[in-house]
């Protein structure tokens, strides 16, 4: 989302790619690519350190619409080429923070938002950049989580952004940096999905247009 091309990638402190269940690595990776057709089961696991910590931060969405430019390109690939993710530990969903957030919340750390019941990875910046629309338009501030949502160039824009709006929270919430792997994950996949038409699902539930 709202992000700007260029600048070096984060110096990861090792290589962080294990398969599901085996042993951490002790730190992030830039470089990691998981394949994105869809159904594949994923043969590797991104695997981060196990130290949880709690924040409480600022959460919003965004999607293919409202990225810029519209989308799913993202500034600093870890772990998928473009933004994605099923929201598991293994294959966490890309999220974007301001880029003064680095040195807390580097490319390729790992969080889970309990409200939601899923894993994201930071692989994108927030900037105030972006269009006039979605929930996170003004960009980020302070400690900010901007999540991927989905969509594609086929989604119905007013329903994207009808479903960001709908699980933007109206406070800020807790969220749990460096989570342990065994947290539990609801729906995984997309949090936006096209299908059924004309308006697609939202988080499991019916989407609408705004």
């Amino acid at each position: 989302m709202r992000f700007r091309r260029g600048g070096a990638l984060w110096a990861a402190a090792g290589v962080a790619l294990a398969s599901c269940g085996g042993p951490l690595s002790n730190g992030y990776s830039p470089s990691l690519q998981f394949p994105q057709a869809k159904g594949v089961r994923h043969a590797a696991c991104y695997a981060t350190p196990q130290q949880p910590k709690t924040v409480t931060a600022t959460i919003t969405f965004y999607g293919w619409p409202d990225n810029t430019p519209p989308g799913n390109k993202i500034a600093h690939p870890v772990v998928h080429r473009v933004a994605s993710g099923d929201g598991t530990w293994c294959n966490p969903t890309t999220f974007a923070t301001e880029p003064s957030n680095g040195a807390q919340f580097p490319y390729g750390v790992k969080i889970y938002v309990p409200f939601l019941r899923q894993y994201f990875v930071r692989e994108d910046d927030c900037t105030p950049s972006g269009p006039k629309s979605g929930s996170g338009s003004n960009g980020c501030y302070k400690i900010w989580f901007d999540l991927w949502i989905g969509g594609n160039a086929k989604s119905d824009f007013k329903s994207v952004v009808a479903c960001e709006r709908s699980l933007t929270p109206n406070a800020k919430v807790q969220v749990v940096v460096n989570p342990a792997a065994n947290l539990p994950v609801n729906l995984p996949g997309p949090l936006y999905r096209d299908a059924p038409p004309p308006y697609g699902t939202c988080y499991g539930k019916p989407g609408r247009p705004i």
